[in-house]
C-alpha cells in the first residue's frame, strides 16, 4: 500500500508541476476536463496502474462547491490562477 501511495503522489505531483508551467501561458488550453485526462495519462505512466478510482473532480471557481461534479469536454471552465482548483482524484 505504501508503494503503490507513493507512485499515485509522485503522479500527482507530476500534474502539478505540469499545471505550474502551463498556466503560465494565456493560451494554454488546460480545461476542468483536460485537467481530469491529464492526471490520468501521469497516473499511466505506471506500469502497475489500471484504471482510476473513481471519476476525477476537478473543478475551478464556483464548480468547487458543486458536490461529485464531473466536468465534460463540452461543458467545463478553463483553469486559471485566479480562483481556487479542487483536484479530487483516485488511483
Amino acid at each position: 500500500m505504501q508503494a503503490a501511495n507513493t507512485r499515485d503522489c509522485a503522479a500527482i505531483m507530476k500534474y502539478f508541476a505540469h499545471l505550474e508551467e502551463v498556466l503560465k501561458t494565456e493560451d494554454h488550453g488546460l480545461d476542468e476536463f483536460t485537467g481530469a485526462r491529464k492526471v490520468e495519462e501521469f497516473r499511466a505512466e505506471s506500469d502497475l496502474f489500471t484504471q482510476p478510482s473513481f471519476d476525477t473532480i476537478s473543478s475551478i471557481g464556483a464548480n468547487g462547491a458543486v458536490i461529485h461534479y464531473k466536468p465534460t469536454a463540452d461543458d467545463c471552465m478553463k483553469l486559471n490562477n485566479d480562483e481556487i482548483y479542487l483536484l479530487d482524484s483516485g488511483g
